[in-house]
């Protein structure tokens, strides 16, 4: 049986988002260090920014939505008002070998 415990977030900018400054820009040392932990506990299955600046995305294999939403709250760039966040329960109906970017 697939495990459908997927979670889409999505971040946007928030109130705290430097204006007018590229995502590169942006204070994210401490939400990197985060996304890097998650992905070391391999909950974080893929992640990264937008291409245009408007925001990131990413999925989570987690036990439950709950768990989704303490990882995405306790985000330093959440907590830090640099983004905002959505989350979304996910089902996967196609899937392949993603390659990172760069």
């Amino acid at each position: 049986m697939m495990n459908t415990n997927y979670y889409v977030f999505i971040y946007f900018p928030g109130p705290n988002w430097l204006a007018n400054q590229s995502m590169i820009k942006q204070p994210l040392t401490g939400h990197f260090r985060y996304m890097n932990r998650l992905e070391t506990e391999e909950k974080l299955v893929l992640g990264g920014g937008f291409t245009d600046d408007t925001g990131a995305m990413g999925i989570l294999l987690v036990s439950g939505l709950e768990e989704a939403r303490e990882i995405i709250k306790n985000d330093p760039a959440v907590k830090e008002g640099i983004v905002t966040a959505q989350i979304h329960p996910y089902f996967v109906t196609v899937a392949s070998k993603i390659q990172k970017s760069g």
